[in-house]
């Protein structure tokens, strides 16, 4: 009996032996299948490529605007409905009504009448005065005589006389040092298209206004630092219509014309110094806007004589 016992108690631990052995195999596999198991991962999303907006072009200048007339610009002044932001400016100008305004092509020349037109646009010609004042005004496009723009400053400096210059943007391109020497003798500086060409009456708006821009960008170049934007402008040729005035006014241009000139603007055409200082004395009245071309050594020689001979009668000379 107690051999029975023994043997059934020697069975039943080895049962639970080979039950224990079991178990602690089975967790053993489970274990290592889940070690071996790669842990999922996170599929990164592709960025978007990357836009780059391209740069806007030079001539693109002008920025429509829709705000309404009662809204003030960043001034204070109210924005008219429909006006268009000049960037270059900082200003907003009203071209709706542009169309309506007359394209006929107006020349002037010194002997002519004023005209309604010139005093809306307070466009000036010459000045009525009882004081013996005289405003030289030179137009800079080209120097086919090297060296003229040097004597000439030298001309008006030795008799302290300041003048106002009217520069073509190729000159400005062409000679930037001749330009900081006007602007440091002193002198004004006035806008006269950007290269001569076409006529500002055959653009359309945004041409007309970004004939301006061009020219005083090179300005800008030329002068550095000491850039400010000009405030006068002369048509070329004396040429222009309704049109050209009034978005020259509305940028903050003062147009000036003359009454005093003559064909010096020729550079072909070499009629000596006793000719032109005939031409340039014949001129002379208070007031006078001269309009002068130096592209031959007619004025280089003949300005002496003649701004000698107007300080020896008393007459003193202004720049605008």
């Amino acid at each position: 009996m107690r051999k029975t016992l023994k043997c059934i108690t020697t069975k039943i631990s080895i049962l639970l032996l080979a039950m224990i052995m079991a178990v602690s195999f089975a967790a053993c596999e489970e274990e290592e299948s889940e070690t071996a198991s790669p842990l999922p991962t996170e599929t990164a999303s592709p960025s978007p490529p990357e836009t780059v907006s391209p740069s806007p072009p030079e001539t693109a200048s002008l920025l429509p605007t829709e705000m309404p007339s009662t809204e003030p610009s960043p001034s204070g002044t109210p924005v008219p409905a429909g006006a268009t932001y000049v960037e270059f400016y900082d200003m907003y100008v009203d071209l709706t009504d542009t169309a309506s305004l007359s394209r006929d092509i107006i020349g002037w020349s010194e002997n002519q009448t004023r005209s309604q037109m010139l005093d809306k646009y307070n466009i000036v010609t010459g000045f009525e005065m009882d004081d013996q004042v005289i405003y030289l005004t030179f137009n800079l496009g080209y120097e086919h005589v090297r060296g003229n723009t040097e004597k000439l400053l030298e001309i008006l400096s030795l008799r302290d006389i300041k003048a106002t210059f009217f520069l073509v943007g190729e000159f400005i391109e062409v000679f930037p040092e001749k330009v900081q020497a006007i602007y440091e003798d002193g002198h004004t500086l006035g806008a006269h298209s950007y290269y001569h060409i076409p006529p500002s009456y055959t653009m359309t708006d945004e041409e007309y206004i970004n004939d301006l821009i061009s020219t005083e960008k090179l300005l800008q170049t030329a002068l550095g630092d000491d850039y400010t934007r000009m405030k006068y402008y002369r048509p070329i040729a004396g040429e222009y219509c309704e049109r050209d005035l009034y978005i020259a006014t509305t940028l903050g241009y003062t147009t000036v014309l003359f009454d005093a000139t003559y064909s010096d603007w020729n550079r072909t055409v070499v009629n000596g110094m006793d000719y032109a200082l005939t031409e340039l004395k014949a001129d002379v009245h208070n007031g006078a806007v001269y309009q002068l071309h130096i592209v031959t050594s007619d004025n280089i020689e003949a300005l002496p004589a003649f701004l000698d001979d107007l300080i020896s009668q008393g007459y003193t000379f202004k720049a605008f």
